[in-house]
């Protein structure tokens, strides 16, 4: 049974970041930034919940270094995060490299039934803060303010260039919208269970991570990201100690 209290992932753009929808605009830039139908810039729950996960694997892989074959408090992150986001054998076995690892966490947890496969965690798109929204929407739908008015006042077009030897790389000059630094984006969080256990690593992974967006170097803007609790800020409710135990 999941939890009473409202949860929500908050983070503030420190600068510019994309938030690709993968579509291309006549005229305008190869790669748009993804709106919905009033116009509001977002980021997917999908690609929410990657970043995330990859985020942790980070913070696993510190753990494992740190712990120098003593792996208790590693052992235990990865429980949390296998009860959040779902981990499975070949994740840790192949795609990962820690297969040794994981049959020692096996042995620790004298898990039966080994990894869950299918986390509990669920996640609502990136949005802005709903007051926010429904204040330009009246806007909007005043006739007063244009969708497209509204996702330039989110966004900047930007050309990006490859170049060879001081020469413009054939069809290596791209166009695409960034989201402007400064906005605070929410999104809400829902679990199947209760997520007390695990709400300490859960914060570690979100207060650790410091960008978001697409691509690997320039797309992914640089974040300050928090966990809050029925509003208020989690830091101030949970302790960080050691990782979360079974």
């Amino acid at each position: 049974m999941g939890s009473s209290n409202e949860y929500v992932l908050e983070l503030r753009l420190l600068s510019e970041a994309i938030f690709a929808s993968g579509e291309k605009e006549r005229n305008l830039v190869q790669s748009r930034a993804l709106s919905d139908d009033y116009g509001f810039v977002y980021f997917h729950a999908k690609s929410l919940k990657g970043q995330l996960k990859r985020q942790a694997l980070w913070l696993l892989r510190q753990y494992i270094a740190i712990g120098k074959g003593n792996y208790a408090q590693a052992y235990d992150f990865l429980y949390s995060m296998d009860v959040l986001f779902g981990v499975n054998t070949w994740e840790l076995g192949k795609a990962w490299g820690l297969e040794e690892f994981m049959s020692g966490y096996l042995k620790y947890r004298q898990a039966e039934k080994g990894l869950r496969g299918q986390g509990m965690m669920k996640l609502t798109h990136l949005e802005l803060p709903h007051e926010v929204k429904d204040a330009f929407r009246t806007i909007i739908d005043s006739s007063e303010f244009s969708i497209h008015d509204l996702i330039s006042a989110q966004t900047y077009i930007r050309t990006e260039i490859q170049l060879e030897e001081g020469i413009v790389k054939d069809k290596m000059l791209n166009t695409y919208q960034a989201v402007k630094k400064g906005f605070v984006f929410q999104a809400q969080i829902f679990f199947e269970e209760d997520p007390t256990q695990v709400l300490p690593d859960l914060l570690r992974i979100i207060c650790s991570l410091d960008r978001i967006g697409a691509g690997v170097h320039r797309g992914r803007g640089e974040i300050e990201a928090t966990l809050l609790i029925n509003g208020k800020d989690a830091r101030q409710e949970l302790q960080l100690g050691g990782g979360a135990t079974a």
